[in-house]
């Protein structure tokens, strides 16, 4: 029988420890002891903090894109446009906590943990690559919807509060108000 893989075991205990203790607090050791596995255990699935940190990148882009699938109900291959547009705004105006926040802004300074994100955004949005000034009327509204989304976010993490629900599904709906709706036949 195959032992079940413990590397995402391991990645929740260490978000639990810097959820818990911060980000400093984050070792192997207390990584280690969080997970219930001896430090050599840890190290075999991540050498380094630096691995481990990337492991969670990786485990987050993940789950950032399950919740894209479900949003939008499609693989990024099968969708227009605007339907990943708005799967897009619908996930990532849902509930993410300070930790995820703080840690993705953490990505940025870091190609090994920006990669699976940049990797998840080029599958869902390969037309971004071309320059701004290029994108036709629909791609330049999705591209403010996305933007306006990423500002909600951000907006709300900053605060550490949710939005009151009134306020929050206005905001949503103004949002995706900005995404082209498809031609009827």
């Amino acid at each position: 029988m195959a032992r079940p893989n413990a590397r995402p075991a391991m990645i929740e205990a260490a978000l639990r420890v810097v959820e818990e203790r911060g980000i400093t607090a984050l070792t192997l050791d207390a990584v280690a002891i969080e997970a219930g596995v001896t430090k050599r255990g840890l190290i075999y699935h991540f050498p380094t903090k630096h691995a481990l940190l990337a492991g969670i990148h990786e485990f987050l882009a993940d789950r950032v894109e399950r919740g894209l699938r479900e949003a939008t109900g499609k693989e990024p291959e099968e969708a227009t446009l605007a339907e990943r547009t708005r799967g897009y705004v619908l996930a990532s105006t849902g509930a993410s906590t300070r930790l995820e926040t703080r840690l993705i802004a953490e990505a940025g300074n870091e190609p090994d943990w920006m990669a699976p994100w940049q990797r998840v955004y080029d599958r869902w949005f390969p037309g971004d690559a071309a320059p701004i000034d290029e994108h036709d009327d629909e791609a330049m509204r999705c591209l403010m919807a996305r933007m306006a989304a990423d500002g909600f976010w951000g907006y709300e993490n900053a605060l550490g509060a949710s939005l009151p629900s009134g306020v929050r599904e206005r905001l949503v709906d103004e949002i995706l108000a900005l995404i082209p709706e498809p031609p009827t036949a």
